[in-house]
């Protein structure tokens, strides 16, 4: 008996042969433990000699962002039409969240350099602002290609109609 090759590769073989894991799907749910792990240095850990509020703007508030993008990724993956841009949109803002952190503890490792604050102290506040920053990262990378997924393609709808 002959094979038939009238079938497309790939639409007979089931879900997951093969394959990876859903990054795009597992991704936002990451996002929420590292939004947790960003707000944790203002109540656990080493502790450094800064304001309070300081705290709250290099660790809260972008935890907050994180999370506001976990979720909208979550539910965008919900959506029926599919989730379009909402993901890299999530994890934009994501990326911007930990670039956010990186910036605001660069001081910081420049004082641990001259022994001007604990590298212990230094060392637990900085991660968890690389984990939101290479989280945003793979994020935005891994979603890029699902973000051009419409029906009708731009060109099209960017015609005057007439």
């Amino acid at each position: 008996m002959a094979k038939d090759d009238s079938e497309p590769v790939g639409e007979n073989q089931s879900k997951g042969a093969g394959q990876g894991p859903d990054l795009a799907r597992i991704l936002p749910l990451a996002g929420l433990l590292v939004a947790f792990w960003a707000s944790l240095p203002q109540w656990s850990g080493p502790k450094l000699n800064v304001a309070a509020s300081a705290e709250v703007v290099d660790h809260i508030i972008p935890a907050v962002f994180v999370v506001l993008a976990s979720v909208v990724a979550i539910q965008a993956g919900r959506r029926t039409q599919g989730p379009g841009a909402l993901r890299l949109m999530a994890g934009m803002v994501v990326v911007l969240a930990g670039l956010w952190m990186v910036a605001t503890h660069l001081p910081l490792v420049a004082q641990a350099t001259r022994d001007e604050a604990p590298w212990p102290a230094t060392i637990y506040h900085t991660s968890s602002a690389l984990a939101v920053f290479g989280l945003g990262l793979l994020w935005s990378a891994v979603t890029w290609a699902e973000a051009g997924d419409d029906s009708e393609p731009a060109t099209k709808s960017a015609r005057p109609q007439g």
